[in-house]
Formats: C-alpha cells, structure tokens, sequence
C-alpha cells in the first residue's frame, strides 16, 4: 500500500507556527483526507501544539513530516527539532499558563510518542482516520476492526460471502 508524504521545513520562529499547521491542513486537505466533524479541528491542534514546543524548547530549523496511509486509516504528523531533551509531562494548576500541551495532544490523537535523533528529538500523533470504502460500499475500517477480533478463518469466508452477496 503507499504512503503519502510531505515534509515541511520553518524556521525555529513563532512567526512559523501558524504557517506550517496551516501547510499541514492544507495537504491533509489536498490528499482527501476525510475529516469530518471534529477531526480537522483536532490535527489543527495537533500540529499547532507539536510545532510550538519545537520552536519554543527547540533550536535551529523545525521539520514537520506528514504521512498518510489512505488504506490503513492512519494520518501521522512527526515535528523534528533540534533539542535532544525529550519531552516532559508538567503538573499544572489552575493558575498556571502553560504546560498543558502534551495532555491535549494524548486526547486528541489516537497515539502519542518521541524518541531521539542523531540532531535532537522527533514528536509524533498518530490520527486514526476513515478508510475509503470497498466496491461492495462496505467499510474497510469495520473489515479491520474483524479481523483484528475475529479468527482469521471465519473472517476470510466472511470476505467471500461479502464479495458474492454484491455481485460483479
């Protein structure tokens, strides 16, 4: 299956944030990525708050890499900085103004991770998106979802049955 990909790369400047969320909605957008409802305003934040650290805690050039896996359902945004620091979940109280950005992007993506780099670190949400549907309009999204609960056996005859129950 392919990967769609972009990569997009902004000076450690606030003055890039709004720039390079508004590139990533942008070929999100370009892509077909379906998001409906609250799914675009949730990557808009993503992004927002992702590229944001980097320039604020990072140094030197911000890279954003988009992937789309139209067949997998999986859109993932990674924002590479240069700050090998990794990042660091706060305790906030009521009155504090910052700190909140990683408890936001873990409930609002379906996963959330970083590791290192050989130049600082890299930051990733994975969004769970819809899967374009099978000629027979059945979603390729619950056909995961079965085989990922159902034995392998059953679900192959199940595809088969799908399959003729729709005809040519």
């Amino acid at each position: 299956m392919t990967t769609r990909r972009a990569r997009i790369v902004v000076p450690g400047d606030l003055s890039a944030i709004a720039f390079a969320r508004d590139r990533v909605l942008t070929q999100a957008a370009r892509w077909g990525v379906p998001l409906a409802g609250g799914d675009g305003e949730a990557v808009k934040q993503v992004a927002s708050e992702l590229i944001n650290n980097a320039v604020v805690h990072g140094s030197g050039l911000v890279t954003v890499g988009l992937y789309y896996q139209p067949h997998e359902g999986r859109l993932l945004l990674v924002v590479h900085d240069g700050n090998p620091e990794l990042p660091k979940h706060r305790r906030v109280t009521a009155e504090d103004e910052s700190g909140r950005g990683l408890a936001i992007v873990r409930a609002l993506a379906s996963r959330l991770g970083w590791e290192p780099t050989e130049r600082g670190k890299k930051v990733w949400a994975q969004f769970d998106v819809p899967v374009r549907t099978t000629k027979t309009g059945r979603s390729v999204l619950l056909w995961r979802r079965m085989r990922a609960f159902a034995p392998l056996s059953y679900v192959h005859n199940l595809r088969t049955h799908l399959a003729t129950a729709a005809g040519p």
